[in-house]
């Protein structure tokens, strides 16, 4: 019996995680060139912003595509966002959440792992794997019964991180605007000095 488990990526994953990467590469050298000839207009500015929300949705999908290697209580990942891997302790987490979610290839299970402040802090998706049932009894984490608001839906799939309880929270819908808005405002912000920044110097 193997002591390890190692995740097997499915063939979607590969096809589009190296479309992805190839659009991520080309929409950073687009951003840094809008930058460079930034002039403060509104047709810059809305140029910029469509490449940042791209950018932001391209890395977004890519961060997810993780190669796991899980051995005892502990789970090793590697990403676009973590190339040198990351170690996770199991004994740091008090349970796992398991959901169904729904996109454009249809609909797949989520497994999400909960930390001891009981908020949902690691994703795995199982659109990527092609043995993600092996992959999630390799987690030996207690199953917790959860059945997310709509609200709490969105949250999990724009945000990832949510209070796992089953009680409702009339405010989740007003903090999600709220953290659109407040990402909306740091991204403006963001191109302005940027673009001030190297209009000035370039």
């Amino acid at each position: 019996m193997m002591d390890y488990i190692k995740s097997k990526f499915s063939g979607n994953a590969i096809f589009w995680g190296v479309f992805s990467l190839i659009w991520l590469i080309i929409g950073v050298i687009m951003i840094f060139r809008g930058l460079k000839n930034y002039s403060l207009k509104i047709n810059d500015t809305l140029i910029l912003l469509l490449l940042v929300t791209l950018f932001y949705f391209l890395n977004n999908y890519l961060k997810h595509i993780k190669y796991l290697v899980i051995r005892d209580v502990q789970l090793k990942y590697y990403s676009i966002l973590r190339p040198f891997g990351k170690v996770l302790n199991m004994e740091d987490y008090v349970g796992k959440i398991i959901l169904t979610e729904s996109g454009s290839a249809g609909s797949y299970k989520v497994v999400y792992l909960v930390d001891k402040q009981n908020k949902t802090s690691f994703k795995i998706m199982g659109l990527h794997y092609k043995n993600f049932e092996e992959i999630d009894n390799a987690i030996h984490l207690k199953k917790i019964n959860f059945s997310p608001t709509v609200s709490q839906y969105f949250k999990l799939l724009f945000f990832e991180r949510i209070t796992v309880n089953n009680s409702s929270n009339k405010s989740e819908v007003t903090g999600i605007i709220l953290e659109l808005f407040r990402l909306i405002c740091i991204a403006g912000i963001v191109l302005f000095i940027l673009g001030s920044l190297i209009k000035k110097f370039m």
